[in-house]
């Protein structure tokens, strides 16, 4: 829970049915609903915040983006509940391929990015590699793209290097 809000509630002695509401409703808040990643607005704070912490301390970081293929055809074709199915198992898959450390986010519609502290782009070409191998397995597919500091803007280096897997 956000740690101000936290703080006020103990201060005027709110009940902990309240206090736990709270922290529900500012998990919530940060929480894509259908996949459970992170969302959009988690993600620019928590890559802010990665990215001071790396350039402090002149440790790697890297940005793997995704972009789901041809999730608009499934959305067409087979309709919205069969592209919900696909975005949660990519979600899934990316959850399982991550390590606890790594901060996987729903950014977008068909569009999801890894945070990866503590990683150069080598590193983070041999995890895309395996993300890619597992999602195959479900007969799905998608673009990554990589960016590591010290690139000026993580965000848009990743998405300018956007490959078909």
């Amino acid at each position: 829970m956000n740690g101000r809000l936290q703080q006020r509630l103990i201060e005027i002695g709110a009940p902990a049915d309240v206090c736990a509401l709270a922290a529900e409703l500012a998990e919530l808040a940060v929480r894509d609903p259908l996949t459970g990643l992170y969302n959009r607005r988690f993600f620019d704070a928590a890559l802010a915040q990665n990215i001071e912490i790396a350039r402090r301390y002149d440790r790697p970081l890297s940005l793997v983006l995704f972009d789901i293929n041809k999730l608009k055809q499934i959305n067409d074709t087979q309709g919205h509940t069969a592209g919900d199915a696909v975005l949660k198992t990519f979600a899934g898959i990316l959850k399982q391929t991550a390590r606890k450390a790594d901060i996987v986010c729903r950014i977008g519609g068909d569009e999801f990015a890894a945070i990866l502290p503590e990683t150069g782009k080598a590193a983070a070409g041999k995890f895309v590699d395996r993300f890619l191998a597992a999602l195959n397995n479900e007969s799905l597919s998608a673009a990554a793209g990589i960016a590591e500091l010290p690139s000026e803007n993580l965000l848009a280096a990743a998405a300018a290097g956007l490959i078909k897997g």
